[in-house]
Parts: structure tokens; sequence; C-alpha cells
């Protein structure tokens, strides 16, 4: 791996910690602006480079850095959201395959819905377990659906379009990042 797209992952890594911090919070899950962030590493980056800034941002939360809408540290493991964290890793990989340099707008558009669904089947198992096994607080898959899911399905749906046009147009006027 070049000394280019280690600083591109590292870039990347810093900008989905920065949309982390700009949050909402809402319930248990806060609306942050990671997700537009994730999506945008694997549509610039690649699968490769995109799911490594993923991963590169998850370690540094997990080692204490607080880049975690939550702040960070390893007690993050057992907070109801973090799947939503673990997610990101797969999802940036599944953007990249509809990567801004090699798509059309439509397929990235479709490859940036499909990492949102990936997204939200992370959080939304990682949610029912934490909070049912480790906090001990029985929710039904209903509720958890009503509390981690629903809230946010127009919101990242939305943002997984936007996204999409955005690193399109990026690339359309000659920001060649990573072909990881």
């Amino acid at each position: 791996m070049s000394t280019k797209h280690l600083l591109y992952v590292a870039l990347f890594a810093a900008l989905i910690a920065i949309g982390a911090q700009i949050r909402l919070p809402i319930g248990p899950v806060p609306v942050t602006m990671q997700v537009p962030m994730v999506l945008l590493a694997g549509l610039m980056l690649g699968p490769k480079l995109g799911a490594l800034s993923a991963l590169v941002y998850m370690l540094m939360g997990l080692v204490g850095l607080p880049v975690f809408a939550g702040g960070g540290g390893i007690g993050s493991l057992v907070s109801p959201s973090f799947g939503f964290i673990v997610g990101y890793i797969p999802a940036a990989w599944l953007a990249g395959f509809g990567a801004a340099h090699k798509s059309s707008s439509a397929r990235a558009i479709s490859f940036a819905l499909a990492a949102t669904a990936v997204i939200f089947l992370f959080g939304f198992l990682y949610f029912i377990f934490i909070m049912n096994v480790v906090l001990d607080t029985p929710m039904s898959a209903v509720a958890a659906f009503k509390v981690a899911i629903l809230p946010f399905i127009l919101k990242d749906v939305a943002v997984a379009v936007l996204t999409s046009m955005f690193a399109r147009m990026l690339h359309t006027r000659g920001l060649h990042l990573a072909n990881g």
C-alpha cells in the first residue's frame, strides 16, 4: 500500500470521526454525520481502502480516542449503538463497489443504498443483543426496530442518494483518489 493510500485511509477515518461529533441525540441511537462519511469513503476510495478507513476509525475509538458519538474506549462494545459502527466496515466495502470513478450514478446510488441497509442490519442485530442479553432490558424485535431503525430510514436513504451524487460530482470535476 502506498503512502498516498495510507493518507487517504487516515483522512477518511478522520472524516468519519468528525461526522460522529456532529450529532443530534434522539433516544439510544444518536443521529450523526458518520453514515455519509462512511459511504463517501467507499465511493471515493473503493472497497478495500474504504473499509480500511472504517476499520481504522473503529480501532481509534476502541483504544480510547473520543471519536465515537458517545466518546470512546473498550466500554463502547456494550453500547447499544456500537453495532452500527461495526457495520460501517462492510458498508464502506460494499459502497466501494459503486465507486464514483467506475460507476454510473444509478449504480453508485444502488450500492450506497445497499451499504446503508448493511449498517442497519448490523446495528439492529447488535442493538437487540445488547439490550436483551448484556443490559438485560427485554426488548422485542419490533420495539428495537421502532427505536433503532425507523427514525433513521428516511434520513439515511436521502443521505445515501445525496452522498452518491456528491461523490460522482467530485469525480467528474477531477478528484481522483485511490483505485483500491
